[in-house]
């Protein structure tokens, strides 16, 4: 059997003594699927931030991990903001998915959010490498 690897992909190591045990192929099959889902967005954690607007403080605002909000007067300030710490745009399929799910949340509170929700203009997400704290 011959494996073709996307060009896309980045390469994971894998155990080269794998290929010399009984039940090689299904070990180095399986090794293979474990680093390919953990490259995978779909499978593999991310954090995600958003931007929105319609805000006193700012016309726009950044949501990040761990609570943090950041305001500012123009667009481009926040997208560069959050594009500098390694966040991209969602896939517009995911980021409907994101946006969906979040204005339903908000929808599902009785009364109503406590607080400005805003507009909810675009979803970006990162890989979460390892532990931060």
């Amino acid at each position: 059997n011959i494996v073709v690897m996307d060009p896309t992909r980045e390469l994971a190591l894998i155990d080269p003594g794998a290929r010399n045990m009984p039940d090689a192929n299904e070990r180095f099959a399986s090794q293979v699927l474990v680093a390919s889902n953990a490259m995978d967005p779909k499978t593999a954690p991310v954090s995600i931030a958003t931007i929105s607007s319609g805000f006193e403080k700012g016309d726009f605002l950044v949501r990040e991990e761990k609570g943090q909000r950041v305001y500012f007067d123009f667009f481009e300030e926040a997208f560069n903001y959050i594009a500098y710490k390694g966040y991209i745009r969602m896939a517009k399929e995911d980021e409907h998915e994101w946006m969906d799910t979040m204005n339903n949340v908000h929808a599902s509170v009785k009364g109503g959010m406590k607080y400005n929700t805003g507009k909810l203009l675009m979803v970006l997400s990162r890989p979460i490498e390892g532990e931060k704290e």
